[in-house]
């Protein structure tokens, strides 16, 4: 059986689209940042979509591939990846061979990098999902980060089938360019807030103003620097409802929070916006010190998007190169 074995990791887990149905009982859904990227990482080796995958944020991961040969790929965040000295290309399938080490370097632009491979990760279920929870120690590896000396066993398959079936596959430009750069203002989409009324004076202040990602965000939350919403100050907390991924809320401190996959099931601070689900991937991508502006969408343009976004997260497409040139 082929094995991953992990040499370097800085933040790095196993996770897939989440699990979901336990809500009701406290438990977040939790699942990869940015689901689009993940899906196609997986496409690109053969795999279902829903099949874990590491998670790597901020790069600097690397591992060896042991007792077989494997094809992996690398989606997400701008960055290089080499396979022993050689470099190869992110967002296609590429062939390790036995004994070979694949490393990615720190990111470029995004932060966030996901690594799939041929066969899944043989990693036990916990709740329906493979996904890590480290707030609660359940899911993925022993429901902890990974760290260097970590080994992971792949699933069974066909790889000379699978090459036959995926050589020569990379992701469409526009899957590709969606990753932010550094240097400019991303643009998030968002629709008015469950307490949009609580705080509409000052909403389009925060339509307004640009906000930066704070070195305090996490996969729970990312937390924003910029002009405060003091309006929230005097709000305090609020009767507690239920929260999802993508939902802003302002605590009494004026600075907004974007809810992430492993954001809290309910909680007591105003909603001002909601971002709609594919700009939260590219929320996601936004490292610390990235630059955020607001821009309000129609519920029918956002309901729009989603349905858009829905169909590419179940339809995915892949471009089929008329030649595959060498490996390296």
């Amino acid at each position: 059986m082929t094995v991953i074995e992990v040499t370097r990791s800085f933040y790095a887990s196993i996770q897939d689209l989440g699990r979901d149905g336990y809500r009701s009982i406290g438990v977040p859904v939790s699942g990869v940042l940015d689901r689009l990227s993940a899906v196609y990482a997986n496409a690109l080796v053969g795999n279902c979509l829903n099949e874990a995958v590491v998670e790597a944020i901020g790069g600097s991961f690397s591992f060896k591939v042991i007792d077989g040969d494997a094809v992996v790929a690398v989606t997400g965040a701008r960055t290089e990846v080499r396979v022993d000295d050689k470099v190869v290309s992110a967002w296609r399938p590429i062939w390790v061979e036995n004994g070979s080490e694949v490393s990615i370097s720190s990111v470029k632009d995004g932060f966030i990098v996901y690594v799939s491979v041929s066969g899944g990760f043989r990693i036990k279920k916990v709740m329906e999902s493979k996904s890590t929870y480290y707030r609660a120690g359940f899911g993925g590896l022993s429901g902890r980060l990974l760290r260097p000396g970590d080994r992971l066993g792949v699933g069974e398959v066909n790889l000379d089938g699978v090459w036959d079936l995926v050589a020569g596959r990379t992701a469409p430009d526009k899957i590709k360019n969606r990753i932010p750069r550094s240097d400019s203002i991303v643009g998030i989409r968002v629709t008015r807030g469950v307490n949009y009324d609580l705080l509409k004076e000052e909403f389009e202040n925060f339509l307004s103003n640009v906000y930066t990602v704070s070195p305090e965000s996490d996969r729970m939350g990312y937390r924003l620097e910029g002009p405060v919403l003091s309006k929230a100050k005097s709000l305090g907390r609020l009767i507690s409802i239920a929260t999802d991924r993508g939902y802003i809320q302002v605590p009494p401190s004026g600075k907004p929070i974007i809810l992430m996959s492993d954001a809290q099931t309910t909680g007591g601070y105003a909603v001002v916006a909601h971002v709609i689900p594919s700009d939260v991937d590219i929320v996601a991508q936004c490292a610390p010190g990235y630059r955020l502006r607001f821009t309000e969408v129609s519920i029918d343009e956002a309901e729009k998007s989603v349905l858009e976004y829905l169909f590419t997260m179940n339809q995915v497409r892949l471009i089929e190169e008329e030649v595959w040139g060498e490996l390296f």
